[in-house]
């Protein structure tokens, strides 16, 4: 039997609440749990979609993988760039690399994420194509810096 909650939309679900894995503790939770769940689906942003699901174990090891980088770009000094539905029941969870996150506060566009892990089959993310930091054309401030746009 198929419910609301199934109807919606892949775009949708990653607008949903998401909280964010500041401690390291948290993260090690949340491997665990992924690592004890199967069908995972590992989308790269502006990629081809992937066909099939692999195992919580391969997902687990690339989630260490990428908070070790995000250490070492951070220099050792967590930040939130792990965010998860739920840690208790993962489902989605959204991995922002730092030095990638740097567009969205200039009111460009939105912050694309590294990779999302998601348990539910992905669909095209529109959003993920128009590109994340193009400045939109309308705009009276493209092309200016974002000091100039409050000047």
């Amino acid at each position: 039997m198929e419910t609301v909650a199934d109807e919606i939309p892949f775009p949708q679900r990653l607008e949903g609440r998401f909280d964010g894995m500041i401690r390291l503790a948290d993260v090690a939770t949340l491997r665990n749990e992924v690592e004890r769940l199967d069908g995972w689906y590992v989308v790269e942003p502006r990629q081809p979609l992937p066909e099939a699901p692999v195992e919580g174990s391969i997902v687990s090891a690339q989630l260490q993988d990428m908070v070790e980088e995000i250490l070492r770009e951070e220099r050792g000094v967590w930040t939130t760039m792990v965010y998860v539905q739920s840690v208790e029941n993962p489902e989605i969870i959204k991995v922002f690399h730092p030095r990638r996150a740097g567009c969205g506060c200039g009111g460009g566009g939105g912050i694309l994420p590294w990779r999302v892990f998601s348990r539910f089959r992905p669909e095209s993310v529109p959003a993920w194509d128009e590109g994340s930091c193009a400045t939109n054309p309308g705009s009276t401030a493209a092309g200016k810096s974002w000091l100039r746009k409050f000047l």
